[in-house]
């Protein structure tokens, strides 16, 4: 009888060492936080975008100092519009003792939104970057200046660069806040292991690693002097890029996956993540649906309304069920023209869309239109968003309809990428 009673007994004293020992943790963090606050506050400027007919900010982020020469980094979101409009923005720094100073753009890097930013002379000492990345699970501290509100720590958990995603990226368990974009996260030794650029809420966020400034850091130094035009710059970037990937993806593995009667194509990872769906577990349906959405988690910021670098691909079977021809014929036409581009672009960063429509057969003698769509960046000669339709046109009662997007490639890989995904995914 005595066994029970040593197990409750037990139980209770482990339940005492572990509540005791995550309370000693939860102090220790709370020290570090308070000592790296301390320690680095000077180094964590708030980066402000002066509008220069108002002589009002627009615009705050963060900022940290990474030499003893005023070399100051950022994301290059933050200061985007100063880069795009020199003559209506001014960037600025401002010090947590409330001394501002004016800030000249030197270089970028859009493909990880960085950049650098440099003053007059030293504004403080710089802040170091970490060497090693730190093992998963150890806490770290991110820093910045939320919705001006002044500096800020936020306490997390580093969780390794996301194998999930084409950009690396540091899966960071914090909630950063707006404003507390392009400060520092930092390790418990006040080594800087990533830069603060997104959040997808719930204490989900991202960091850019080290290692994309640090190499930044090392390009502009090897150039010895500041970027000028900026525009042509951020534009090599993005067709250099574009060529890799495009390369890395039309080299991959592509296999399929039965959707109805129609092989589509599967996750073509690290580039897209796939999900689907359909109705059919509705009575009320009238007719029967399934469908396949794959879409890269990553995108390149180019200004509050543009962003590139994105990959999305659909697939729909479509039965009809309990409707007639004509009526299948309008769900089937209302859904082929209710497509748009999976990216985000204003009028003036592209052109209108060029369409090419066309009706082709398949190996299997499947009938189906095709619609190949292309808009030209205004800013970045040579790049292109395409869109793509196609869609079968040789059964009443049964359809299947694909589409793509790629954003900011060349017309050359847009239509190696058609040909491809057209002989992948097909009705067979």
């Amino acid at each position: 009888m005595s066994l029970p009673t040593l197990t409750r007994q037990s139980l209770s004293l482990c339940c005492f060492f572990l509540l005791l020992f995550n309370t000693i943790t939860a102090a220790a963090d709370v020290e570090v936080a308070r000592q790296l606050f301390a320690e680095n506050r000077s180094a964590i400027l708030q980066i402000r975008l002066i509008d220069l007919t108002s002589g009002s900010k627009s615009a705050i982020g963060s900022g940290f100092a990474i030499d003893h020469n005023g070399l100051i980094a950022t994301n290059y979101h933050v200061i985007e519009l100063a880069a795009s409009e020199p003559d209506q923005y001014r960037i600025e720094y401002l010090t947590e003792t409330n001394q501002a100073g004016v800030l000249t753009l030197v270089d970028v890097d859009v493909i990880n939104d960085l950049a650098l930013v440099k003053a007059e002379q030293m504004v403080s000492q710089p802040i170091a970057l970490a060497s090693i990345e730190p093992e998963v699970g150890v806490p770290v501290f991110a820093l910045g200046n939320p919705l001006d509100l002044g500096l800020t720590v936020v306490p997390g958990t580093y969780n390794g660069i996301n194998t999930t995603s084409y950009y690396p990226r540091v899966h960071f368990t914090g909630s950063l806040n707006s404003g507390m974009s392009g400060g520092p996260t930092l390790n418990q030794q006040g080594q800087v292991i990533g830069i603060n650029v997104a959040t997808a809420g719930n204490q989900i966020s991202f960091l850019v690693p080290t290692a994309r400034l640090q190499q930044l850091v090392v390009d502009y130094q090897q150039r010895g002097s500041a970027v000028t035009e900026v525009a042509d710059y951020i534009g090599s970037q993005l067709q250099a890029d574009q060529q890799q990937k495009m390369t890395q993806l039309l080299a991959a593995d592509w296999q399929s996956i039965a959707l109805g009667q129609a092989q589509v194509l599967q996750e073509l990872p690290p580039f897209v993540k796939c999900w689907g769906g359909s109705n059919n577990t509705n009575s009320k349906a009238q007719f029967l649906s399934a469908e396949r959405s794959c879409r890269s988690e990553d995108n390149i910021y180019l200004n509050a309304g543009f962003e590139t670098g994105i990959l999305e691909y659909q697939f729909f079977w479509l039965e009809a069920d309990k409707l007639n021809s004509w009526q299948f014929y309008a769900v089937y036409e209302n859904l082929f023209g209710d497509f748009a581009p999976g990216n985000r672009a204003t009028e003036d960063d592209v052109s209108e869309f060029h369409c090419d429509h066309d009706f082709i057969s398949s190996a299997s003698q499947r009938q189906s239109k095709t619609v190949l769509c292309t808009r030209a960046y205004k800013d970045y000669p040579g790049l292109y968003d395409t869109v793509f339709l196609q869609g079968s046109v040789d059964n009443s009662d049964k359809a299947f309809i694909s589409h793509f997007t790629l954003a900011g490639v060349s017309r050359e890989n847009s239509l190696r990428f058609a040909r491809r995904f057209m002989e992948v995914s097909q009705w067979r």
